[in-house]
């Protein structure tokens, strides 16, 4: 009598726990939005072996060459398109106005050089007189302070002494000027010596001459290709 109350119980538990179960899923996870995709069929094409493109070609190192002297072109050794070393020669300036002034800095450098010589001569001539009127001088004074020479002579000795110092300084002073004078022309060489290297154009780096143009001032265009 007392199992049948319990057979009728257990199906009803079961039933409650199903309903609720679901019921509270739904409500804590929303369902998610649908996505579009499109689809295309594969198909095989012919692809080209060469690309065609518009672009700009530059190059890595370019430079404009310009003569940094006026004159007339007497050589130009390159052409628009030619590949150049560093330091080639490209173009030479006609020079001879230039030539002229270096050959005679030089030929007055060389006149200056030989009359040192000359110069030295003197002074050691002019130091010798000097020794020996400042010998007599010292002897002079001597036989002066013994009362053994007339006042007169004495003053005689020491006018000696006095035009050989000034003779020794002279001397001296010429030679300097020698020296002053090889100075300053050896700085005029120096000079026409640069000015003669402006005559002749190289080339700073390796290249290619893209352009030339000899309008008021020879100039170049050497640009250096990677």
């Amino acid at each position: 009598m007392t199992t049948k109350p319990l057979l009728l119980m257990i199906p009803l538990a079961f039933w409650n726990t199903g309903c609720g179960g679901p019921e509270r899923e739904g409500k804590s996870a929303a369902p998610a939005a649908a996505v579009v995709v499109s689809t295309v069929t594969a198909v095989e094409q012919p692809w080209p072996a060469i690309y065609e493109a518009a672009g700009t070609v530059r190059a890595r190192t370019s430079a404009v060459i310009a003569a940094k002297l006026m004159g007339y072109v007497r050589e130009v050794k390159v052409q628009a398109g030619d590949r150049v070393r560093e330091g080639q020669l490209l173009v030479t300036l006609d020079a001879r106005d230039l030539d002229v002034n270096s050959h005679r800095a030089e030929a007055e450098l060389e006149e200056v050089r030989s009359s040192m010589p000359e110069g030295d001569s003197a002074v050691a001539g002019a130091k010798a007189n000097l020794d020996l009127a400042q010998t007599t001088f010292n002897r002079m004074q001597d036989l002066f302070n013994k009362k053994s020479i007339s006042n007169q002579e004495f003053d005689e000795v020491s006018g000696k002494l006095k035009a050989a110092q000034a003779a020794y300084q002279m001397a001296r002073a010429k030679r300097a000027q020698l020296d002053a004078q090889a100075a300053r022309v050896q700085q005029d060489v120096r000079a026409t010596e640069i000015a003669r290297s402006y005559a002749e154009i190289t080339a700073p780096f390796a290249g290619v001459v893209t352009a030339k143009t000899w309008i008021r001032a020879p100039w170049l265009c050497l640009v250096h290709r990677c």
